[in-house]
């Protein structure tokens, strides 16, 4: 392994309790016996200042996540595909039977298919911390202390979702497999940890 900082030092390289990163000795900071990162270390104190032990928190598991994922996909997506092929179908018919669909429509569709689950995830994140995907599978949306999203916590997780989605699609889940408390590339910007709920 090499430092994240140092690319020049590989001897005495560990992972950062928290983000899993890997730093040289110069760059970790040991607290409570686990080694931080300073943008780790930072975080850490300020959990340990509001007395929330983010280590104490039992994070959801990635199939238990994806599974929620997988619901809330049906959830949003079959409505929005029915409504698509019942407007299609009309579109098809008012037209005298042309096979190709108006472009308004499919415009339509995918704006659909882009907004309707942001708008979801993101107000039934706020009301409860959970999608209805994540009820089923007894995982919850928490900030980095335990405590409820916010807001902003809600929306940005969600249009961050949306906007890497775009790009990178299943690229923002593999930070989860290396990170102590579970992380996706979203979670990372709006500051959030899935945890199991029952």
């Amino acid at each position: 392994m090499i430092c994240r900082n140092h690319v020049d030092v590989s001897q005495g390289v560990r992972r950062c309790s928290r983000c899993g990163g890997p730093f040289c000795t110069d760059c970790l900071v040991d607290l409570a016996g686990q080694s931080y990162c300073a943008t780790c270390k930072t975080e850490q104190l300020l959990d340990v200042r509001s007395g929330v032990d983010a280590r104490g928190m039992d994070y959801a598991s990635i199939g238990r996540r994806f599974a929620a994922q997988l619901i809330d996909g049906f959830v949003i997506g079959l409505p929005v595909m029915i409504v698509f092929m019942v407007l299609l179908v009309a579109a098809v018919s008012a037209g005298g039977g042309k096979s190709e669909p108006p472009l308004a429509l499919i415009a339509f569709f995918y704006v659909a298919l882009i907004f309707l689950p942001m708008v979801y995830e993101a107000m039934m994140l706020r009301a409860r911390g959970q999608t209805l995907g994540k009820m089923a599978m007894k995982v919850r949306v928490v900030r980095a202390d335990g405590g409820n999203v916010t807001a902003g916590q809600a929306w940005g997780r969600a249009g961050s979702r949306v906007l890497l989605g775009f790009f990178l699609s299943v690229i923002e889940y593999i930070p989860a497999f290396f990170t102590p408390d579970r992380k996706t590339l979203h979670d990372m910007i709006s500051g959030t940890r899935v945890v199991n709920w029952s």
